[in-house]
C-alpha cells in the first residue's frame, strides 16, 4: 500500500474510534460523521494528483464522493428520517458501490487512491448505519462489524503483520453481501426477522475478518494486508 495511504488509514481509524467512543456516549451519529467528513477532506488534500493514472479525480472517483456524502448524511438527519427511508438510501450506496469499480475498469482510470477511498467509504457506511441501528434501539453488539475495520488497521499499526494482502475471496463477497442485506432489512423493516438477517451477516464479515488476521499473521512474506481485502467491494 502507498506510505501516504497507510498513513491516512492509521489517523483514520484513530478519529473514528474515539468519535464512535463519543457517539455512545451522546446518544447520536454525528460525531462519526464529523470525524468521517474531516478525514476524508484530509486524504483528497494530502493525495491531490494522484487520484487515477492521469491525474484527473475521475468519474468513479466522483460517483464514491458521492457515496461518502450520503453516509455522512445518515450520522446527520437519520434520527428524522423514517425506517423505510433509511433503508432505501442504505441499499442506494450498497448499489453505488458496483456502479464506480465498473466505470473506474471502463475508464482505465483504476487505480490504488480509487481502491482505497471505496473501500474505506465501505467501512465509514457500515458503521454509521450499525449507529444508527443501534439509535433505533438494536443492542450495542450490532456495532461489531463496523469497528473491526478500524481495529485491524491499528493493530497492523502496533504489530506489522508478516503476511500478505489476502486474496480476494467468494466467502468474503458473500458475507459483505449478508451484512448489507442485514443492515438494509434491519433499517427497513425491524423486528426479529430483521434481527437475525444482521446476526447472519455479523457473523460471516466476523469470520471473514478472523481469516484476515489468520492470513496476514501466518504468512512469512512480507508487507501488511490491506484492511477489509477480503470483504470489501473495492477496485
Amino acid at each position: 500500500m502507498d506510505r501516504t495511504l497507510e498513513r491516512w488509514s492509521r489517523g483514520h481509524a484513530l478519529a473514528i474510534l474515539p468519535a464512535a467512543c463519543v457517539a455512545l456516549s451522546l446518544g447520536h451519529a454525528w460525531p462519526v460523521a464529523f470525524a468521517g467528513a474531516t478525514s476524508f477532506a484530509i486524504l483528497l488534500k494530502s493525495a491531490r494528483g494522484g487520484f487515477t493514472p492521469g491525474s484527473g479525480f475521475g468519474a468513479a472517483n466522483l460517483v464514491t464522493s458521492l457515496r461518502l456524502g450520503l453516509v455522512l448524511a445518515l450520522g446527520l438527519v437519520a434520527s428524522a428520517v423514517p425506517g423505510p427511508l433509511l433503508g432505501a438510501v442504505v441499499l442506494g450506496i450498497f448499489a453505488l458501490d458496483g456502479v464506480d469499480g465498473w466505470l473506474a475498469r471502463r475508464r482505465g482510470t483504476a487505480s490504488e487512491f480509487g481502491a482505497h477511498f471505496d473501500m474505506e467509504v465501505d467501512a465509514l457506511m457500515v458503521l454509521m448505519a450499525e449507529l444508527v441501528l443501534w439509535q433505533r434501539g438494536f443492542p450495542v453488539w450490532v456495532l461489531a462489524s463496523g469497528i473491526l475495520r478500524y481495529l485491524y488497521v491499528l493493530a497492523l499499526a502496533l504489530h506489522p503483520a508478516p503476511g500478505g494482502p489476502l486474496p480476494r475471496s467468494r466467502f468474503g463477497r458473500y458475507a459483505f453481501a449478508a451484512l448489507a442485506v442485514g443492515l438494509v432489512v434491519a433499517l427497513a423493516l425491524p423486528g426479529t426477522p430483521a434481527s437475525a438477517a444482521l446476526v447472519i451477516g455479523t457473523c460471516l464479515v466476523s469470520a471473514s475478518f478472523a481469516r484476515a488476521f489468520h492470513w496476514s499473521y501466518r504468512s512469512p512474506q512480507a508487507g501488511s494486508a490491506p484492511p477489509l481485502a477480503d470483504i470489501a467491494a473495492g477496485r
